[in-house]
């Protein structure tokens, strides 16, 4: 099972219609950490199941969403609420409450992913306004893969190409 998380597009909908043009039918589910700053209706973030980030004012999104796919739950939210700036320890929290084998956050806009307690906590990057040690790449999204054995991260680019050095596989 292939889920693509995106966050922190903060109103940039052409890059999440050609995420959607370019992988839409090579994952099973879209999901998007926030701050998308776009209306639910909009064509380009309703293939996506989406949460509110702080710069969401006005828009009907919940605060979490849940997924359960072949190997497990995926549970995602924008992490503003879990203290994600300074502890992963909410989340993990969260992971435990949700039976959650993988939580996805935005917020920071740095992208960033590990494992507690059999857990994966993974936050794709902001695929705008990218900060923090990887910010020169321009804007990341990931796509993990979820079997029963391992989770496979690999992150991309605005180019839709894969960041060799931001693939991880870890033993579940």
């Amino acid at each position: 099972m292939k889920v693509l998380l995106v966050s922190d597009n903060h109103g940039e909908g052409q890059i999440l219609d050609r995420i959607v043009q370019t992988f839409g039918d090579q994952v099973d589910l879209m999901m998007h950490c926030g701050d998308s700053n776009l209306d639910p209706s909009t064509d380009v973030i309703t293939p996506f199941l989406t949460v509110e980030g702080n710069t969401d004012w006005g828009f009907s999104y919940p605060e979490i969403q849940r997924a359960t796919v072949d190997h497990g739950k995926v549970v995602v939210t924008h992490g503003d609420h879990y203290s994600v700036n300074s502890t992963l320890t909410p989340l993990l929290l969260l992971a435990e409450a949700e039976a959650a084998d993988v939580v996805g956050y935005g917020h920071t806009h740095q992208l960033a992913v590990t494992t507690a307690d059999n857990h994966l906590l993974i936050n794709p990057g902001s695929i705008s306004q990218p900060r923090g040690e990887y910010a020169y790449i321009g804007g990341t999204f990931a796509i993990v893969e979820v079997t029963p054995a391992a989770w496979k991260v690999q992150y991309y680019n605005r180019d839709m190409q894969p960041i060799e050095e931001l693939a991880f596989d870890w033993q579940r």
